[in-house]
Parts: C-alpha cells; structure tokens; sequence
C-alpha cells in the first residue's frame, strides 16, 4: 500500500513538473515571438525614417523626391517594396527593458539607380528628365543614409522589475546612473514614447523658429506658409524629416532631451519651389527667399525637445486619476490642455468683407493667446507658487515661456460669428511642454521660489 501510495504521489509531482515545463516553454516561445515582432517593428521604424530623409533630397531646384514619387502610385508603392530591402547594419541590438534598436542603410548611388528604373518604368511627365538624378549626389553631401528605429515589446513582456545595471547594447545615450534611474521607474515602451514626444517638441520648437524668420522686413515664414493649406501641408511635411542631432537621458527624472535640426539650404529650396508650384500673391518674390539665405547667420536650425512617460507605463504608478509631475516632493496637479476664447468686433465699414472678416478672426485669436497666458501665468505649482513666480525667476525662463506660448493654436471649427457682429475664437495649448520645462530649469538651474 505505501509503494502504490508513493507511486501515486510521483505520478502526480511528474505531472506538476510536467505541466509547469510545458508553462515554461509556452512562455519562452511567446518571449522569443515577442521578441521578434519588437524587432519587427523597429525594422518598419527605420524603414520610416529612411523614407523620410529620401523624400527631402532635392532632384532639381524645384522638385524633391517626394514629388517624384506622388506622381503615380506605382511608383509610391515600389519605393516603399525597395526600402524594405535596404540593409541592416550590425546586428539588433536588445535593451535588458526590452527595446529592439535596428540600424538600416543605404547608399546615395543605389537611391539614384532606383530613381531612374522606376522613372522609366512608370513616368509619364515631363517636368522630370532621367539625367536630372544625377544632380542629387551634387546637391547632397551624404553617400549613405542610414537611420536607426526603435521597436517595443507587448506590454505583458516588459520587465517591470528591479533595475538592471547598464552595460548592454542600446544604452550609449545613458550614462550608468540615468540606466539605472529609468530601469528602476519607467518600461521599455514608456521610454521608447517619451523619445517620441521629446521629439515632437523639439520640432514643434523648430516649427515656431523657422515660422518666426522674417522673409522681408514686414513678412515672416509665419505668413507665407499660411497663405496656401498646400504650403503648410508641405512645411509639416519637411519639418518631420528633420534629422536628429543627439538624445540624452536625465539621470534623476523621467525626462528625456532631444535634439534635432534642419539646414538653412533646405529650407530655403523648399520654399523657393512651394513659391512657384502654390504662391499667387506679389508680396513675396523668388530674392526674398535668396536675400534670407544671407540675413540669417545660423547654416542650420537646431532645437531640443523634452518628453517624459505616460503614467500607465511607469513601474512606480502615481495614484489613480492623477496626471502628475513632480516638482521637490511635491506634484503638478494639471490638466493635459488648456483653452481660452478670445473675442473681436467685425468692422462693418470696411469694403473688402473678407479682409475685415479675416481681420476679425485674427484679432479674436489675438484676445485668446492675452487670455490663455493670463490663465497660464495663475497657474499652481505648489500651494505658494504659481508658474508667474517661477517664470519671474530668470530672464531665460522668460524667454523659453515666450516660445512655449507660440505653440498655442486655434481649435478647429472653434470661429463663431454672432449676430452682433462678434467674433469668437478658441485658443488651445498642451500643457505637458511647460510641465517640462519647469522641471528642466529646477534641475539645471537650482531655481527655487518662495
């Protein structure tokens, strides 16, 4: 009895063990399969940004890739089938959080070859000779375009863990400390989105740089760009192709920095041929845009972006329904955006009713930013600080709460014309950026207010 009683009990310790190795090699195979998709997506990631940078590179003084490439979608689709085969240099390189970083080449010559096949196979036009490709390795200095994408697992595979000490591929933009600062706080995908964001602002800052750059003494890019949707859709289009400069880690906040920038040549080409293909005005000329090019003494445009992770990817979650920050011991208890409607009279005696309507709106839009950085400036830091005391502090705290203000804008379909000749306009800004920038000054600067 006690042989058939232990015989049973192994049977049944077996069967544990069994089932348990069974749990485990399911496990280790979805790990791996994650592991792939993370590799995967940061393939598509770079593939992207190759794209990018391709579709900037000028064919003549007049038309980009990107122009090429729209005129049939044949040849929109075999560029992207032709990116997919670009080289990957180096082997992926695996974070210890799980991000998947793939690094993907290719070379100036091998564009311009491709180019060329597909204008013969599918161009119809005649705006674009065959010979013309081969002014792109004049007009551009670089012989290899290569850019790196970043992939992040499933969010049930990130560790979530204690911090891993640094040493592992894709840590050379932290130092040690940041490495362990952010294993020990933040996921693998939460950092992989706060570089994102920190790249969205440093080229929202970009944006409000170049649209501040004055085309004659009483125009600006600002102007320019809004008088065709197809000139702003096309500006978007090349800020996004930015490149990126540096990235750094900071090593006792969740804060991410970086750093991207534009030449001054690229802009200005650019310009110059969204002047000729959309402009029908006279106020601005083909010299002014030349004339630019010697008024500006910066060759280039750089700007640094900050970012920090989104709650539900933190390791150490704040309390539910907060959307904090911290600043010293305390937080930052704000909404993500705030509004203000700004109000202005229509003037009945002008002529031109579209002048005077445009006049109208542009001055309501006017109110809104007075009344959005009213109610920005009463903003609560802590309990005996608002953003006006902070901001008072330093004279570049000023000048950067300037430049956060320009990223206001109107909410779509926000204008209202009431029946009393007023006009109404909704001004809206993201309030993460001056989340960031607070933190930035304290931590940099040592600012303190009482």
């Amino acid at each position: 009895m006690q042989r058939l009683t232990r015989a049973v009990v192994m049977i049944a310790v077996a069967a544990v063990l069994c089932s348990q190795g069974l749990a485990d090699a399911g496990s280790e195979k979805l790990k791996a399969q994650n592991k792939l998709l993370s590799m995967r997506a940061a393939r598509v990631d770079a593939m992207r940004k190759l794209a990018e940078r391709i579709n900037g590179l000028m064919i003549t003084s007049e038309t980009s890739v990107r122009d090429f490439v729209a005129t049939d979608d044949r040849i929109r689709s075999s560029m992207v089938s032709w990116l997919q085969g670009a080289r990957e240099v180096g082997e992926p390189e695996y974070s210890p959080d799980g991000i998947c970083q793939v690094t993907m080449e290719v070379t100036l010559e091998e564009v311009v070859v491709e180019l060329k096949k597909l204008h013969k196979e599918y161009y119809r036009g005649d705006k674009i000779q065959t010979e013309d490709f081969d002014k792109i390795t004049v007009t551009t200095t670089e012989t290899v375009i290569r850019e790196t994408g970043s992939g992040a697992p499933r969010p049930e595979f990130e560790d979530r863990g204690q911090a891993v000490q640094p040493g592992a591929s894709g840590t050379d933009i932290m130092s040690p400390k940041a490495w362990e600062y952010w294993m020990a706080h933040c996921t693998g995908r939460g950092r992989l989105m706060t570089e994102r964001a920190a790249r969205l602002d440093s080229l929202r800052k970009i944006g409000e740089r170049v649209n501040g750059l004055m085309i004659t003494s009483e125009t600006n890019v600002h102007d320019f760009v809004a008088t065709d949707d197809r000139i702003n859709a096309a500006m978007q289009t090349f800020l996004r192709g930015a490149r990126e400069v540096a990235t750094r880690y900071h090593d006792n906040e969740l804060i991410v920095e970086v750093e991207m920038e534009i030449t001054l040549q690229d802009l200005i080409v650019n310009l110059q041929k969204w002047h000729r293909e959309y402009y029908k005005g006279e106020k601005i000329t083909q010299q002014d845009f030349e004339r630019l090019s010697v008024q500006v003494e910066e060759k280039s445009i750089r700007e640094t972006g900050m970012g920090v992770p989104p709650d539900n990817y933190l390791k150490d979650l704040p309390p539910e329904g907060t959307a904090a920050v911290s600043f010293g011991k305390e937080a930052i208890n704000w909404p993500g955006t705030m509004q203000a409607v700004g109000q202005s009279a229509l003037d009945t005696e002008n002529a031109n009713a579209a002048q005077a309507r445009l006049m109208a709106i542009r001055g309501a839009e006017l109110d809104a930013r007075r009344k959005l950085a009213e109610k920005l400036d009463g903003l609560v830091i802590r309990s005996n600080t608002s953003v006006r005391d902070f901001v008072a502090a330093d004279d570049r705290i000023q000048t950067s709460m300037l430049t956060f203000q320009q990223g206001a804008r109107v909410v779509d379909d926000s204008e209202r014309f009431l029946e009393d000749g007023i006009v109404e306009v909704t001004v809206e800004i993201d309030l993460d950026p001056l989340r960031n920038m607070i933190l930035y000054y304290q931590e940099q600067m040592s600012v303190s207010v009482r």
